[in-house]
């Protein structure tokens, strides 16, 4: 439903950015504040930021009015954290999506029913969508102003942060959080990890993401640090931003696995003080390679895009816990509801500084104290570290990109020769997950046809990894496909073969 999503303004956060985008101008006029490529050539200044993120503030005031997000692809360059920032001065509600998506050429994906006020995407992209939608490239943004009236600074309004979820129940939803929940999450990363100027951030998850956004770019560039992304993943991308200096490093556990591998031994990054994993479960044996390689405890972080950071490590003298998470970050309260009287194990309800304001599509379903239940069972042992005993099972964690079996299916259905079809991940704690289909095809339609189809209209990631075909799928008592025999099939075939 299209509507405006920011009738309700906390006090100045716009302000709270804009002057946070002025100070280290002027102090730091000359240093790199954003910066990517193999030997960072294609960077911005402190200065070049600031200014660019005012031009497109300047521009962008026209888009602001009109009901629904803009919706901004984010390909992680020094010009996508210059239009971020700046959609952000001018207070437009941002609906954040990374740049390589199936989402817009979707008709019923919710990125698609946000009824997108404007869509701004990287330069020589052109998005599938009706003609209504104007686009607009991030060059247009930051040109000369086009706007010579634009109304006056909106210093004092706190607009809208839009994400995508990951859909563990069904769909993807949109999740509402505003600027100013995302500064003050970005406030407890760095009380619990003392950023500061002397910091080089190396960002190596998509921005569009809550850790990315959040923990790398919003934390980095309140703190006066350095932030250096990775716009496509490569192990080479991100060696030669370790030597370039980088002292945090953010990572998901498929990223720290093929780093581990390719660091030489011996040699571990002189500069680096600090590195952190999150987007999915940690493997102990990843942890082991990668602090091995790093010189440098691997520390898991925890949260969701709902919630923000919810419990992290950092370091310390005492060890942490084997499968412990850490401990509460700033400012979170936790409570576990037990499943069945006398059980330390439970529901997982959370409330952070950085809780979100609910969905696109309806309220957040708090309790009447403020509480999320995140949908997480855990549990917390007496000195406060927090146990995941088991993770939303729904999605598929392929590479640290959370993939939602239910679009999947749907998009496959959408295929004439689909009779029936379950989309799952197969995997362990030592094995990344891999995205398996169960399918029951009409006559004359075959796998690599069903494939074929979901090349065209998925990103690779999304696109089963293997097709299982049946002539009818099993089902439960209740007419439900039986997910967990497919899965134990699948799982039973890999061990024999």
């Amino acid at each position: 439903m299209s509507r405006p999503l920011s009738a309700v303004h906390g006090p100045g956060a716009v302000g709270e950015l804009r002057a946070t985008l002025r100070r280290y101008a002027r102090a730091h006029p000359d240093r790199a504040a954003v910066r990517a490529g193999p030997d960072g050539d294609d960077a911005l200044s402190w200065r070049l930021l600031h200014d660019r993120a005012n031009d497109v503030a300047a521009n962008a005031h026209g888009l602001t009015g009109r009901p629904g997000p803009v919706v901004l692809l984010l390909d992680s360059t020094p010009a996508s954290v210059a239009t971020l920032l700046g959609l952000l001065l001018a207070a437009a509600d941002l609906l954040l999506v990374e740049a390589d998506n199936s989402h817009l050429a979707d008709e019923g994906s919710a990125v698609r029913g946000a009824g997108p006020a404007a869509i701004v995407v990287p330069p020589g992209r052109r998005p599938v969508v009706p003609d209504s939608i104007p686009v607009y490239d991030y060059a247009d943004l930051a040109g000369p102003h086009r706007a010579p009236s634009a109304p006056g600074r909106p210093d004092h309004r706190d607009p809208a942060v839009l994400q995508l979820t990951s859909g563990s129940t069904g769909e993807p939803r949109i999740t509402r959080q505003t600027l100013g929940a995302a500064l003050r999450g970005a406030a407890a990363y760095r009380e619990v990890y003392r950023l500061g100027g002397a910091d080089t951030s190396l960002v190596t998850v998509p921005l569009a993401h809550a850790f990315g956004l959040i923990c790398g770019a919003l934390t980095a560039l309140t703190s006066g640090a350095t932030l250096v992304t990775v716009p496509r993943f490569t192990v080479r991308a991100v060696l030669d931003g370790l030597r370039s200096g980088a002292t945090v490093l953010l990572g998901a556990p498929l990223g720290y696995e093929l780093l581990a591998a390719a660091l030489p031994a011996g040699a571990p990054p002189p500069e680096l003080r600090l590195a952190l994993s999150s987007g999915s479960p940690l493997p102990e044996r990843t942890r082991a390679r990668a602090t091995a390689a790093l010189g440098r405890p691997l520390h898991q972080v925890y949260g969701s895009t709902e919630a923000g950071l919810i419990a992290c490590q950092y370091d310390r003298a005492q060890p942490w816990p084997e499968e412990s998470v850490g401990l509460a970050g700033p400012g979170v309260r936790w409570r576990i509801r037990p499943s069945a009287p006398g059980e330390s194990e439970g529901s997982l309800l959370v409330s952070t500084p950085a809780m979100f304001r609910g969905y696109l599509d309806g309220p957040a379903a708090l309790t009447a104290d403020g509480f999320l239940d995140t949908g997480d069972i855990a549990r917390v042992d007496e000195a406060g570290h927090l146990f995941l005993v088991a993770r939303k099972s729904t999605f598929v964690n392929v590479g640290g990109r959370k993939v939602n079996p239910r679009r999947i299916e749907r998009i496959a259905e959408q295929h004439p020769g689909v009779r029936e079809i379950s989309v799952f991940g197969v995997g362990g704690i030592d094995r990344e997950e891999q995205l398996h289909a169960a399918v029951a095809l009409e006559a004359g339609t075959g796998a690599e046809e069903l494939l074929a189809h979901c090349r065209s209209r998925l990103m690779p990631y999304e696109v089963p990894r293997h097709v299982h075909v049946y002539d009818r799928l099993p089902r439960t008592g209740m007419g439900k496909v039986d997910r967990r025999k497919l899965i134990e099939s699948v799982a039973h075939q890999a061990t024999r073969g």
